[in-house]
């Protein structure tokens, strides 16, 4: 056979996949839970393109595997280092902040001036007025570790605490669990019998996963989705209903009420799991406690009604398992009190039955706008089958989504529905990649000062266990941790103070009719009795009288993200900051207004690592593919470099030690090994963190870099000591789905809760004055004022947050700027073509934006998703202009069991959702 020459026009299509290199990349970016594992081709030192590399193996067999596990941001990523926005170079502005001109500088004269100021701000105010707006967004853990090594750790600055800053925090989970973070991996779910995807989209936001969700359906897996809207997954669903937003709550408990009614609930499970056994005071509302019934007894021992024995017993602290008790569920009792007195008491569940009372399925339809026979028929389906919720991150950010998780848990409790494959609620959490924290207690680097550390360790927990007997480990961890932020130790705090005192939103969060009306007090009573009380010990800070000097946002967007926008922002925070540093690959707005810019190494120009977190057990590595563009490095680099100006420009200026707030004395020598142990390189770094995460039994044993740049990602096999870990309460347990609390339900240890189980009863002051003590319905408070629409919002699909919401090729998949989705009838009634500009606003501010007509949205309800840059906007307003940042009054709550700050837990964090605003139609130039 003759071979005929290939044809000339193939040699392009040939060139254009060829390479020269290829390594392993990903996009270590908050994208949750991410780790998608790419491979990346280099071609004469640049990106000829990146693929995902579909190399993950089988974590359970006979379930798919989680391949390819990719999206189009991360096919077209390489586009972002070459784009328009990329900064090259280090900048100091030239003008005004916000005017847009800028004078290049070298590195030495730009971390001089930040050394200077850094200085300056320690000895003026104080290090606690150098703030890091702690973010995830755009580095994975090179975003974050350096600069909270350095700032913080070394220097005694702040870091915000991250999930009140991207506000993915869920209260409802903390207040039941006492923890806001057990998650699964994506093979419990294909367990699941019946799947409840409420407010969530995952066709948008879990494009890696969501294949798994639909390859379940194969295997009789139900699926129904609730929503305001519809979108891409409800039409992947078997049943769509939709809700009126804001008013789950409802659903959730008249689905409650029918199960509890028809005697379907799983009485053993409620019995073990869940406070609604214990006996509550018909006279105060309160629990009954020791402390009523003897002198001197305790605040946190309570009672069950034990049915067999035809008594008032103590509930045990210690577990769950009840024994020879049977905790009565029902009824109305006598207890005698410490005085000869006796009081009536009922258990928490005879009282949820009254009141449910008001949530008939017919009640709630009025409510939500679902009929009360798919009420009636979706409870049954939940009662009788393995349930698991696929909750995303919008709920957290509705004013009252606390007490809409709370509904939905409670539901989940009614049927047994947690700590088994199949079940749950969605969440997030960090992982156990606990190399970078074992580095931070080293003192040199190598494996025996590592053995040393892990020792030291190991030896604290007897200690701990002696000092907290009747606590799980879970719970002392906690406690450990609390302590710590009570003594001014942990260098994260929660911003809710920050914005407070010093942003501006003081005076919002005291507009009453922005509040829920159940407020009985202002704002400021109940913000100062928290206060009053030392509920927030430790953590009040920056201080009221000590305004930040220095604001670092390494990798983050504070004036895209921060509801009240950059209006708000650059009106009450700016003015008062000395120095604004941003660390990051591209100019963004909060860039466009800072001091001094530092040019970031973008993903595939260093190595690094994606957020690790048990709802993957996964840690996933991104290689060095090409050299840094421009004069950009590391963040490692970066802030090494930092450290050692610092240290000299200290000696220089004859400084050499100081206080912090908590009076520890800091000082500035050997700065730069205390940060770096003296690794000189990245790669090294890389390597200690790898070895002392497999020394720590987190990862198999000879796990290295070198490993990592082979295969490009291990798998945890151990919960390890992390809080975070601590906190799925369960164990790995290879070729299983992870699931998490079944430490709880298997083994029946107490939750980290006041009640020391799944608490529905808050019986806090401030709770029970707000009527809130059981989980109720609310409606959403006019927040922005009384205006016709709600804004809602979520992740688009387009990009991850803002980052990819340039890219040239993301640009050609959507209509290319930003849009408002609306109702088409509504629209059309108010004379609003598709595509023509409208004003939003309310009496917040306002922004002009075209619209996308279609009939997907709810009359009274528009769009406007997550991730447009406010460049993007005319005059740079966007959304979160008229966003009011809003925080629920009952988050500032304290003193009261597990109701206490420690980091990503407990605090006041901003909300965003169904904001009130009203559209006018603007003429056909309005938007150039």
């Amino acid at each position: 056979m003759v071979e005929r020459p290939e044809p000339a026009s193939l040699k392009p299509y040939r060139e254009r996949w060829s390479w020269d290199a290829v390594y392993w990349g990903s996009h270590c970016v908050d994208c949750y839970p991410g780790s998608c594992p790419y491979r990346v081709y280099v071609k004469d030192g640049k990106i000829a393109y990146e693929e995902a590399a579909g190399t993950v193996a089988a974590v359970v067999e006979g379930i798919p595997d989680r391949n390819p596990m990719g999206c189009q941001k991360g096919a077209a990523w390489s586009e972002t280092l070459t784009g328009a926005e990329r900064v090259l170079y280090p900048m100091r502005r030239d003008g005004p902040r916000g005017a847009g001109r800028w004078k290049r500088i070298s590195w030495d004269a730009a971390l001089t001036e930040i050394a200077d100021g850094v200085i300056d701000a320690i000895q003026e105010g104080g290090p606690e007025t150098i703030v890091h707006e702690m973010t995830p967004a755009e580095g994975g853990f090179m975003a974050i570790w350096p600069v909270r090594r350095l700032l913080c750790e070394l220097l005694g600055g702040i870091s915000t605490d991250v999930n009140a800053v991207i506000n993915d925090f869920q209260p409802g989970h903390y207040i039941t669990w006492g923890k806001f973070n057990p998650v699964s991996t994506p093979e419990s779910r294909w367990y699941a019998e019946l799947r409840l995807i409420w407010h969530s989209n995952p066709a948008y936001t879990q494009i890696p996963n969501y294949h798994l969700g639909c390859e379940a359906r194969y295997q009789g897996t139900e699926v129904i989705h609730f929503a305001p809207d519809t979108s891409p997954s409800h039409v992947h669903a078997d049943y769509y209903f939709p809700v009126r937003a804001g008013t789950d709550a409802a659903l959730a408990l008249a689905m409650c009420k029918v199960i509890i009614d028809e005697g379907i609930y799983d009485r053993k499970f409620v019995q073990r799991q869940t406070d609604l056994p214990l006996l509550v005071r018909l006279d105060t509302h309160r629990f009954l406690r020791q402390s009523d019934i003897e002198e001197g007894g305790s605040e946190e021992q309570f009672y069950w009604y034990d049915a067999r024995a035809g008594e008032v017993v103590e509930a045990p602290r210690t577990t769950l398992r009840p024994g020879r008790r049977d905790p009565a569920l029902e009824g109305r009792y006598s207890a005698r009190l410490k005085d000869g007195t006796r009081v009536r008491v009922a258990p928490v569940f005879a009282l949820l039955r009254a009141h449910l009372a008001q949530y008939t399925p017919e009640k709630a339809q009025q409510i939500t706008d679902v009929h009360p026979d798919v009420i009636r028929r979706i409870a049954r389906k939940v009662a009788t089958r393995r349930t698991t919720i696929g909750m995303g991150m919008n709920l957290c950010k509705y004013y009252h989504g606390d007490l809409v998780q709370r509904s939905m848990i409670l539901l989940l409790a009614l049927t047994g529905n947690w700590g088994r494959h199949g079940s749950g609620i969605g969440s997030w959490s960090p992982g156990n990649f606990e190399g970078p924290g074992i580095f931070g207690a080293k003192t040199r680097p190598g494996p025996e000062e590592t053995r040393r550390v892990l020792r030291q360790r190991e030896a604290a927990l007897p200690l701990m266990r002696a000092m907290y007997p009747d606590m799980t480990d879970e719970m002392a961890h906690i406690e450990g941790m609390v302590n710590a932020m009570r003594a001014g130790l942990g260098g994260i705090v929660p911003p809710a103070w920050m914005w407070y005192y010093h942003a501006g939103f003081r005076e919002r969060w005291n507009v009453g009719e922005w509040n829920d009306p159940s407020m009985k007090r202002t704002f400021d009573a109940y913000v100062q009795e928290a206060l009053d009380k030392g509920w927030w010990q430790g953590t009040t800070l920056p201080a009221a009288d000590r305004p930040p000097r220095v604001l670092f946002e390494v990798g983050g967007n504070l004036l895209r993200r921060q509801r009240g926008g950059r209006t708000h922002a650059l009106k009450h925070e700016w003015p008062n900051l000395k120095l604004i540093v941003s660390v990051d690959w591209r100019m963004s707005t909060t860039g466009m207004h800072s001091d001094i810019i530092l040019p970031a190494a973008q993903h595939y120009e260093k190595p690094n690592f994606h957020l690790a977190s048990p709802s993957l057990l996964q840690l996933t590595y991104s290689d060095t593919a090409v050299e840094p563009a421009g004069e950009a490095k590391s963040e490692w680099e970066i802030f090494k470099l930092l450290a050692g100006k610092i240290e000299r420009r200290a000696r220089r200026r004859k400084v050499v030690s100081y206080s912090d707030h908590a009076g520890r004395e800091r000082s500035f020598k050997d700065l730069v090994y205390r940060y770096s142990l003296g690794l000189d390189t990245v790669d090294e770094v890389i390597e200690e963190w790898v070895r002392d995460t497999a020394i720590a039994g987190n990862i198999a044993k000879g796990e290295s870099l070198k490993t990592m740049k082979k295969r490009g990602y291990a798998m945890f096999t151990d919960i390890g000591q992390s809080v975070s870990m601590l906190n799925q309460a369960s164990d790995i347990e290879p070729g299983k789905p992870f699931t998490s609390l079944t430490w709880h339900t298997d083994k029946l240890l107490p939750y980290p809760t006041l009640t020391r189980r799944a608490q529905f009863y808050i019986d806090h002051d401030w709770f029970l004055e707000a009527g809130e003590e059981l989980p109720v319905h609310k409606e959403n408070p006019a927040m922005g004022g009384e205006h016709p629409f709600v804004l809602t919002s979520g992740h688009n699909r387009w990009s991850i947050h803002s980052m990819n919401i340039t890219n040239k090729l993301m640009l050609q998949t959507h209509r290319g700027a930003p849009h408002m989705v609306m109702n088409t009838g509504e629209a059309l009634r108010r004379g609003i073509a598709d595509n023509e500009a409208v004003r939003v606003f309310n009496d917040c501010g306002s922004f002009e934006v075209p619209v996308k007509l279609s009939e997907s949205v709810r009359p009274g309800q528009v769009i406007v998703y997550n991730g447009w840059d406010p460049y993007q906007f005319k005059g740079w307003t966007g959304p979160m202009d008229v966003e009011p940042g809003m925080v629920k009054w009952l988050h500032f709550a304290g003193g009261y069991g597990h109701l206490r700050y420690w980091p990503i837990q407990w605090q006041p964090v901003q909300v965003d959702r169904a904001v009130r605003v009203d559209i006018e139609k603007l003429p056909a130039s309005a938007l150039g």
